[in-house]
């Protein structure tokens, strides 16, 4: 990467590209299910963000900017064309970022799952997160997160699914609460601070892709209106609700949503792998 660290990513299967990328304090193994689910059917390429997984933090300064960079550079060394790439969360706002600052020429298609293009709610915007919390609640957030990780991340790790799921699979939550404790409290206070700075709602318009917005009915980050907002917004978008699912629809109902990905997917990449047969038998 940009200042010579190394990022981890996994490369699976053949076909047509998808691009997972993970949310905040997450990792590239969240999606694991997902891959299993589409694997016979795509390219599966699932990098591990800076300071997430296996990528280390780096010495440069952690931002959105950083991991959007980050990400164009894997694109580029692999090559990759006609990506369908999935955003959960903070990966949506790297994604949305990399298309600002780089373009989509490479990209078919996005989906975007359960986050908004400003996180932070003020008097004249209520779409971000359904806690209502502003820019006093995100600083007491950060605070919590540099004095004690592990707190933090037990605390989060059960509103990232539906209410009651934690009391209903006790052994899910724990897995999870087990891999956030890893990430660095600093690091993960950094990239929310970056992330909470966003505002995105200008560039949407201009993002003229084939876009799935997806969201779980059961979401304790972000409400129902949040994703009309997007698909108002966003020139070429549908949504889909999963109505058993909180923030992660892809752990909570992995088949559903993997078929759902799988549909979208292939009725957009279906035309530019044809285009490019006939390119090459005209040539």
């Amino acid at each position: 990467m940009s200042d010579g660290s190394v990022m981890y990513y996994r490369d699976l299967g053949t076909g047509p590209v998808l691009l997972l990328v993970h949310g905040w304090a997450a990792s590239g193994d969240f999606f694991d299910s997902l891959a299993a689910h589409l694997g016979h059917q795509f390219r599966i390429v699932i990098p591990d963000l800076r300071a997430h997984g296996a990528t280390p933090a780096g010495q440069a300064a952690l931002n959105i900017d950083l991991l959007a960079g980050d990400l164009q550079t894997l694109v580029e060394t692999l090559d990759l064309k006609d990506i369908v790439a999935l955003g959960w969360s903070m990966g949506a706002t790297v994604l949305w970022q990399m298309f600002v600052r780089y373009g989509h020429a490479r990209f078919a298609g996005l989906v975007i799952e359960d986050m908004s293009p400003r996180i932070l709610n003020t008097e004249s915007w209520a779409l971000g997160m359904a806690t209502g919390m502003d820019i006093a609640g995100s600083s007491r957030a950060i605070e919590a997160m540099r004095s004690d990780w592990p707190a933090y991340a037990a605390a989060f790790a059960p509103r990232m699914f539906a209410r009651g799921r934690a009391a209903r699979e006790p052994e899910m939550v724990e897995d999870i609460v087990l891999r956030l404790s890893r990430r660095d409290g600093d690091a993960m206070a950094d990239l929310w601070l970056s992330m909470a700075s966003q505002d995105l709602r200008e560039a949407l318009p201009a993002m003229n892709l084939p876009t799935l917005v997806t969201s779980g009915a059961r979401s304790e980050a972000y409400g129902p209106e949040t994703s009309r907002y997007l698909v108002e917004t966003l020139p070429d978008a549908q949504t889909i609700a999963f109505a058993k699912s909180g923030h992660a629809p892809h752990l909570e109902e992995p088949e559903e949503f993997a078929r759902a990905v799988a549909q979208f997917a292939s009725r957009i990449q279906a035309p530019a792998v044809n285009n490019h047969n006939i390119e090459g038998i005209q040539s």
